[in-house]
């Protein structure tokens, strides 16, 4: 059964489905009108289905906070693959753009954070070797190993 309004004082109404197109009397106000469909009103349609925006919002935060803490050895590898993860379920949505700024910054954020661990390895082997002494036979100052 069709839904109807009244073009005079707007009252809904349903009629049979013979009736569309004739004219029609409206209860309230007893005026006669052709009956057409009423297009359907927002309380009527259903709610609207994700689309993973949720996904390119987390990872464009994720993606931030991978840069930002890459300093952090190893806290921007694990901020990072989170927001690959939603990078990618981000990318069928409408907001796209986010998520594909927030897969940059989370390759940008790993690619950093691994940098910095390769940095403290490096830092850290570096300063375990033994200092050669001096030509002279004596030691220089704070020249001790940390094995």
């Amino acid at each position: 059964m069709p839904r109807i309004e009244c073009p005079a004082c707007g009252e809904p109404d349903r009629i049979a489905d013979r009736d569309v197109g004739r004219e029609v009397e409206c209860r309230r106000c007893r005026t006669a009108f052709f009956a057409e469909p009423a297009l359907p009103r927002l309380d009527d349609r259903r709610p609207p289905q994700t689309d993973g925006s949720g996904f390119a919002g987390w990872s464009l935060v994720l993606g931030i906070g991978s840069v930002l803490t890459s300093w952090l050895c190893g806290a921007g590898v694990i901020f990072g693959l989170g927001g690959l993860l939603a990078g990618f379920g981000g990318l069928q949505s409408r907001r796209r753009g986010a998520s594909v700024a927030g897969l940059v910054l989370s390759v940008a954020g790993v690619i950093l954070s691994l940098g910095a661990i390769a940095f403290f390895f490096a830092v850290m082997s570096a300063v375990s070797k033994p200092v050669p002494p001096k030509p002279d036979g004596t030691q220089p100052p704070f020249a001790r190993t940390f094995n």
